[in-house]
């Protein structure tokens, strides 16, 4: 707590213990009694009252003090707690100020121990505490504010860490959306470094010989390298521009077909057939909020909605239930025995309204305190039942806690109104009582718990919102990077293979006639292709040495990804089928890092789980299937959520080479991934 707010809660406090101190005073002065029982009950009231100054520095002082107080007020004479307001109200606070201000468990084993002597003092020294029935209520009476303050402490806790969580979030947005949007340009950078710098490279090589070829006189060789480049840039100005495409749209990528069979369905069922495939996986792409491991928003407040509006109803059936029993068991030992039946049927009609105390709060403190009304008029007893206490108590907390402001003040207003007048008429000694315990303070705690629950849900949904705009931010920062990359591919490297396919296309033309001319274009090829390599190299530069040195990602070391993942705790079985023969080096990228990714979701996610990967040769097309028997499809919505990228990289990745994916949870359980890229032949 800031010096500022120290001082003003200070401040504060000791206003309170002088108003009190003043106000009990005052009522010393109006009560009965002589001077001398006058005289211990004022020095009574000031002990109680004064040492509230210091209830949020030593909250144990005010207790010890109302304690102590108490026993030397019963003992020397002076009215008690029963017959005044003041004090009562003292013993409130101080006990409230205990729950919340004490924070280590001996502090709240002396608060405790303090109930119990508060607790002890009434029932020895007033005598109208004269059942057990009476004690149990004093007792629950004086522990209720403790375990108030108890409660109001943990939601202030709550509260903190949730604003501080807010304000971690604004602080992590800025560099989550930098780092989000590094990482992007790193993975695109690097995925067409791989796919376009070895036929840049290629270009380079060929070019740089060309002009000894002309100069030698060997044509058709030179016009054989010339095609050889013209046709390699043409392929890398194809992985270009679906990349272009791909970072341009940044949409919904198109349905894909899902795959032959399932995998494990092959050894471990049977029955696994294309019909019992599941439907391809929701696009990652689709909501920012998914592919940044966010909940969806409101998902969080609509399952704790959904569980309170369970467990509402179901405690006040269990409230109802249990003053209607305390109600029958007490009635039917207290009343006499021509009341019998009005007492049943009164016990009824106060448990019954206590259903709808939520949904209807003052309807139903109404209908507890006509039914308190009717018992009255109709059964004689002699004290007011434990269990009458227990329905006004939880009617008027329900108005104080589910009702709106203004119905909430009316509720008191009435309920005080109709509570003082029955008590006066029915049990005069107990007005103060019926006031102060039944409505004031029940009320007064229901407001404290609906405005420290507002604040807490306030609180979440701050924190809720700040991580989904941290998760926009991050998504639009990606985003942004893609169309700045876009722009960079478009003015620099896609224009400069544009310019390597043209040039070497037209350089075919006049090979034999001008060896001259074509030498230059050469030349120029190859100063272009440098270009084109610096280009990347500039979109990659944040790459480290260890990574640029790292054996050449394909589909070649598929084995050494298994080997990966069984260190990693999964054993995977690998696969290949058909004839393994050179591809083209996008394809081959691709089909790589969906079996990486695949791999690597499975170890994350999957749990204990064994995984299959197939990869299949086929002339005109390569096939990776990765499949587990993981958790199942109640983790599905998770996958691909890894570094960021998951199954949107995936799907890009296969949407680049115009190929097909399946991607999902599986009928028998697990996950898979199946992915076919053709081959341009």
């Amino acid at each position: 707590m800031a010096p500022v707010d120290v001082r003003s809660s200070i401040r504060h406090d000791a206003a309170l213990a002088a108003l009190l101190t003043a106000a009990g005073l005052l009522e010393v002065l109006a009560g009965p009694g002589g001077d001398g029982s006058r005289a211990v009950s004022a020095v009574a009231v000031a002990g109680t009252t004064l040492p509230l100054a210091w209830r949020r520095a030593i909250p144990l002082l005010p207790l010890a003090a109302i304690a102590v107080a108490l026993i030397a007020q019963a003992l020397l004479g002076g009215f008690l707690v029963g017959e005044a307001v003041v004090p009562l109200v003292a013993i409130i606070v101080a006990l409230f100020s205990a729950g919340r201000h004490l924070a280590s468990r001996t502090g709240l084993a002396a608060a405790a121990i303090g109930v119990v002597v508060l607790t002890a003092t009434r029932v020895v020294a007033d005598p109208a505490v004269d059942t057990v029935g009476h004690a149990v209520l004093t007792l629950v009476a004086v522990s209720l504010p403790l375990l108030v303050g108890r409660w109001a402490r943990g939601q202030a806790l709550l509260q903190r860490q949730l604003v501080r969580k807010a304000e971690r979030l604004a602080r992590d947005r800025e560099r989550d959306a930098r780092d989000a949007a590094e990482e992007e340009r790193v993975r695109i950078a690097g995925d067409l470094q791989a796919a376009v710098a070895g036929g840049l490279h290629e270009i380079v090589d060929q070019a740089h010989e060309l002009p000894d070829r002309l100069r030698a006189g060997e044509h058709a060789a030179s016009r054989a390298m010339l095609a050889s480049i013209a046709a390699t840039a043409r392929d890398a100005l194809g992985d270009v521009r679906r990349v272009l495409g791909i970072l341009r749209r940044d949409g919904e990528a198109r349905r894909l077909t899902p795959p032959v069979a399932d995998p494990l369905a092959r050894v471990d069922d049977p029955a696994g057939s294309p019909a019992n495939q599941p439907e391809p996986a929701r696009n990652a792409a689709e909501d920012p909020q998914r592919a940044a491991g966010v909940p969806a928003a409101g998902a969080r407040q609509s399952s704790i909605g959904s569980l309170r509006e369970l467990a509402g109803p179901a405690l006040d059936r269990l409230i109802a239930a249990a003053v209607l029993i305390g109600a029958e068991a007490e009635l039917a030992s207290v009343a006499p025995a021509g009341d019998r039946a009005a007492a049943a049927l009164s016990g009824a009609l106060i448990a019954v309204p206590l259903l709808w105390r939520r949904r209807a709060p003052l309807l139903a403190g109404a209908g507890v305190l006509a039914a308190v009304v009717f018992q009255s008029a109709t059964v004689s007893l002699d004290a007011f039942p434990l269990s009458d206490i227990a329905a006004v108590v939880c009617a008027t907390y329900a108005i104080g806690a589910y009702s709106e402001r203004r119905a909430a003040v009316t509720g008191l207003a009435l309920g005080a109104l109709g509570a003082g007048v029955h008590a006066a008429i029915v049990y005069p000694d107990g007005v103060v009582a019926a006031l102060l315990g039944g409505v004031a303070a029940p009320w007064t705690v229901g407001r404290v718990v609906r405005g420290h629950r507002m604040l807490t849900r306030q609180r979440l949904e701050d924190a809720e919102r700040a991580e989904l705009a941290r998760a926009r931010e991050a998504h639009a920062a990606v985003t942004r990077e893609r169309m700045r990359v876009a722009r960079e591919l478009h003015d620099a490297v896609a224009h400069n293979i544009s310019v390597i396919a043209i040039q070497a296309g037209g350089a075919d033309g006049i090979v034999a006639r001008d060896p001259e001319r074509a030498a230059e274009c050469a030349a120029l090829i190859e100063t272009v292709a440098r270009e084109a390599l610096a280009e990347l190299g500039r979109l990659v530069e944040t790459l480290d040495t260890d990574a640029a040195n790292a054996p050449k990602p394909t589909l070649a070391r598929v084995d050494a990804l298994a080997a990966r993942a069984r260190n990693a705790g999964v054993p995977v079985e690998l696969n290949v089928e058909g004839e393994p023969g050179p591809l083209p080096a996008g394809v081959d990228l691709a089909a790589y890092r969906i079996v990486q990714e695949a791999l690597a979701n499975a170890a994350k996610h999957a749990g204990p789980a064994r995984a299959r990967v197939v990869v299949r040769y086929e002339p005109r097309a390569v096939e990776v299937e990765i499949a587990d028997d993981g958790r199942g499809p109640g983790r599905a919505p998770s996958r691909g959520n890894g570094g960021g990228h998951g199954l949107i990289g995936i799907r890009e990745r296969v949407a680049l080479y115009g190929g097909t994916l399946d991607v999902g949870p599986r009928p028998t359980g697990g996950f898979l991934v199946h992915a076919r890229l053709p081959i341009d032949a």
